[in-house]
């Protein structure tokens, strides 16, 4: 029993043992908690229904949305916003990536 082999093998196999089982426990513990804990009906609660809008005011709320949505986004991107400028650093790998080519194998 001293071969190095058959000693990793067999803590493997006690390994895979011990996985399975606490699978197996696991997936008992999940299958007694749902057949103890049913989901119960809901109890009927009366809703109160609100009054009908009339066509005209549903299209004047979308379009006055509508409206601050873009003048919203309109704001956060500005038009004019000049570029940023890029980092010596960032240059310098740009520049790198740009001209670091390899070159074709040639056949021989």
């Amino acid at each position: 029993m001293d071969d190095p082999l058959t000693i990793s093998l067999i803590i493997s196999g006690i390994g895979m043992a011990l996985l399975f089982a606490a699978l197996f426990v696991l997936y008992g513990l999940m299958y007694l908690m749902t057949a103890v804990i049913k989901d119960r009906p809901a109890a009927a609660v009366p809703v109160e229904e609100e009054p009908a809008e009339e066509p005209d005011e549903a299209k004047r709320r979308a379009a006055v949305i509508a409206v601050a949505l873009a003048r919203a986004e309109r704001e956060t991107f500005a038009i004019g916003a000049p570029p940023e400028e890029v980092s010596p650093w960032w240059a310098l790998h740009l520049h790198r990536q740009l001209t670091n080519r390899i070159s074709p194998r040639s056949g021989r």
